[in-house]
């Protein structure tokens, strides 16, 4: 009955959460705002995850420059399921989040403004397509109008909740 409610509100507060995300804005360190947030979908018994993971490590080490975020969300347990919760909720990823939740080995490629799905990968990616992808993703969320962004990736899965 709690994870219907907690479900309930993810699916309210995603339809009324402000949109807010400027380009041009830059954090406290000096490093611009993320344009793209990389949602990793993860637990520790995802075998998938266990190839995907050190692979999607080396790309983040090369895109230090591109306005890309990783967020993870962990289906490992029911504790660390709450949490992804709260973190869908920080980082404004609910609408991937209600898409995706239990699904592992993945990483979807959201508009940080909206919160809609750009592309995906998953483990079948080098590193170097991997940053190809991110940074195609913030081509995209900066050249095509809000809801128009999806990039058709065959990597992404159908969802269980309108994307």
């Amino acid at each position: 009955m709690s994870r219907l409610f907690t479900f309930a509100l993810l699916l309210l507060v995603g339809a009324f959460a402000p949109l807010y995300a400027d380009a041009g804005e830059v954090k406290a360190n000096g490093s611009p705002q993320p344009v793209v947030r990389a949602v990793l979908f993860r637990a520790d018994w995802c075998a998938n995850c266990h190839i995907l993971e050190p692979v999607l490590e080396r790309a983040m080490a090369e895109v230090t420059e591109v306005p890309v975020e990783l967020v993870v969300l962990d289906f490992t347990s029911p504790a660390s399921w709450d949490r992804s919760i709260e973190t869908a909720l920080d980082h404004d990823v609910v609408q991937v989040y209600n898409a995706y939740a239990g699904v592992t080995g993945l990483v979807v490629l959201t508009a940080t403004d909206t919160g809609e799905r750009i592309s995906c990968f998953n483990r079948t990616f080098s590193a170097p397509a991997m940053v190809h992808s991110m940074k195609q993703a913030v081509s995209i969320s900066l050249s095509r109008q809000r809801g128009q962004r999806d990039s058709g990736s065959i990597a992404c899965p159908q969802g269980r909740a309108p994307l």
